[in-house]
């Protein structure tokens, strides 16, 4: 069996390798720059392979730390300016290090002297070119916390549409794009299509319904299944819901008083006892649930 590739979005670049969405973007769109094609899209959102994007931030790691030798044999006590010291570095205006004085404070050295004007002695600027951090996080930009995943109610209405975010915290992935990109690679046998045609383009969703993906969980076992969780029988939910007996519980789900209960959650076998053989049981979060919304709705069954 092949390897799965690892695909890696904008932001999951931007966070490992700690650049910016713009240079990103503008990497990608210059044929000279080396950057990886990308891979694939999904809306607007692009996808390129991990390790073709780890090899360029290498080699641009490799030549930002080969210094030309007139640098290193030149006086390196010698006092430079934030311009001078950009040119040094290769950069074109001062304003990289202008945004790394601003932005990551304790990333890039402080000036040696910073009485008129902040100067640099050409060796220090020449030390943190060959020792900065290449690819990674550096512990001094601390990357922006994702956006944390949704709460998802199992037990809310089966048929309303929910999009990734709700997918991946069901079915055990730490964000989107971690969701998305095991999606797009066929890893998760368990969920079927979208219940909602997907049709690329700008703003384009996929949704499933609350039930597609309660049930792609329960087989991944990121949710119990109905045999796991907390079953009640016709006399417990009965209780629950304020009925005098099983009968009378039974009387109302036969009438179509309790839609929601229609379905049980599992059924029990049970030979050598009274009643049927085969016992409906229902989750006891649901049947509470719905106790719940009947206090807070006038009664309809008379």
């Amino acid at each position: 069996m092949s390897k799965a590739v690892r695909l890696v979005d904008t932001a999951q670049i931007v966070d490992e390798f700690t650049t910016s969405k713009p240079r990103v973007s503008a990497w990608s769109n210059d044929p000279d720059s080396g950057f990886p094609p990308v891979h694939h899209t999904e809306g607007r959102k692009k996808f390129w392979e991990y390790d073709k994007v780890a090899a360029f931030f290498a080699s641009r790691t490799n030549a930002a730390r080969t210094l030309p030798a007139s640098v290193l044999e030149a006086d390196q006590d010698k006092l430079l300016t934030k311009r001078e010291a950009s040119q040094l570095l290769g950069y074109k205006t001062t304003t990289v290090i202008d945004g790394y004085r601003r932005n990551r404070p304790g990333y890039f050295p402080e000036p040696d002297e910073d009485v008129d004007k902040p100067l640099w002695r050409r060796g220090t600027i020449v030390a943190w070119a060959k020792s900065r951090p290449g690819k990674g996080r550096r512990t001094s930009h601390p990357a922006k916390p994702a956006t944390p995943l949704p709460d998802v109610d199992v037990d809310g209405d089966p048929d309303e549409l929910l999009g990734t975010a709700h997918a991946a915290a069901l079915l055990g992935y730490s964000s989107r794009a971690s969701f998305s990109s095991a999606l797009y690679q066929g890893l998760i046998p368990q969920l079927p299509d979208p219940d909602v045609p997907f049709t690329p383009g700008r703003g384009a969703k996929k949704l499933w319904k609350r039930s597609t993906l309660v049930a792609a969980a329960r087989k991944r076992g990121t949710l119990p299944r109905p045999d796991e969780q907390d079953l009640v029988g016709a006399a417990q939910a009965a209780q629950i819901l304020g009925y005098t007996d099983s009968t009378s519980f039974t009387s109302a789900l036969y009438h179509g008083h309790l839609p929601d209960l229609t379905e049980p959650d599992a059924f029990e076998m049970r030979q050598g006892s009274d009643g049927p053989p085969q016992q409906r049981r229902w989750s006891r979060a649901r049947v509470e649930e719905l106790a719940r919304r009947r206090t807070q709705a006038p009664d309809t069954e008379g």
